[in-house]
């Protein structure tokens, strides 16, 4: 017997020239319809998850991404299927790596971005052609930001700050960490960055996420407008709000 699917929320209206970000206490997002709405291949990473609370944290955001785009694309959350996007085909010959993307079909052509860390996750969203990444961390006690060079020497916060800036652009660049990221300081506005080997300037917004954690969004484009919203989105149903 099929399990019945929580209704799909009414997303906000995504504008051109708009990234919207959904920071989510994944605590709050509740797991009764994960099996019938998670992918088998994403049932079967979270299987590989030696820890109970990591089983349950990658659930919470893969469930919470798929709610969201269901939103988007005006279809049931278990319906979006995901492909991997080499950045640089002409060069791995299509190897199947990259970052994960919507597969084609009857829906508007949207690109998105997931990270978690602990018990917090970010989900970006843009209308295609637009470039989104987002990351989270959460901030520990003790870190020493001198030994990585990418950061250098930084307070606790603000080099959490700078990671999740760098890991941003990685992410939106679909390259990851493999060419070195360069951020430019703190500033009222996005800050700007560079990739090792690529001319083009990034852009990195600043994102409120829960206490005890930042995150970032990066985009190609300077222009571009970054709403943030509140878990669980609007319509979701009296089951998102677990408190």
């Amino acid at each position: 017997m099929r399990t019945l699917l929580p209704p799909t929320p009414r997303a906000p209206v995504l504008a051109p020239g708009e990234i919207h970000v959904w920071p989510v206490p994944l605590g709050r997002v509740p797991l009764d319809a994960a099996d019938a709405v998670l992918s088998p291949a994403e049932r079967a990473r979270a299987e590989r998850i030696r820890r109970p609370v990591g089983r349950r944290r990658y659930r919470a955001a893969h469930l919470a991404l798929r709610t969201l785009l269901a939103g988007y694309l005006g279809v049931a959350p278990d319906l979006p299927r995901f492909v991997r996007r080499c950045p640089e085909p002409e060069v791995c010959g299509d190897c199947g790596g990259g970052r994960p993307v919507l597969a084609a079909g009857p829906w508007p052509h949207l690109e998105f971005s997931l990270s978690h860390s602990g018990s917090a996750a970010l989900v970006g969203v843009v209308r295609a052609p637009g470039t989104v990444g987002v990351d989270v961390e959460r901030i520990r006690d003790a870190f020493d930001w001198s030994r990585l060079p990418l950061v250098g020497a930084q307070d606790r916060v603000s080099g959490f700050r700078t990671w999740t800036a760098i890991e941003a652009v990685g992410k939106a660049a679909g390259t990851g960490l493999r060419d070195p990221v360069s951020i430019g300081p703190p500033a009222r506005g996005p800050r700007r960055a560079r990739r090792s080997g690529d001319s083009s300037d990034w852009y990195v917004h600043e994102v409120d996420c829960p206490d005890g954690y930042v995150g970032s969004v990066a985009t190609h484009t300077v222009d571009t407008v970054v709403r943030s919203f509140p878990w669980p989105p609007s319509g979701c149903g009296p089951g998102c709000e677990m408190g």
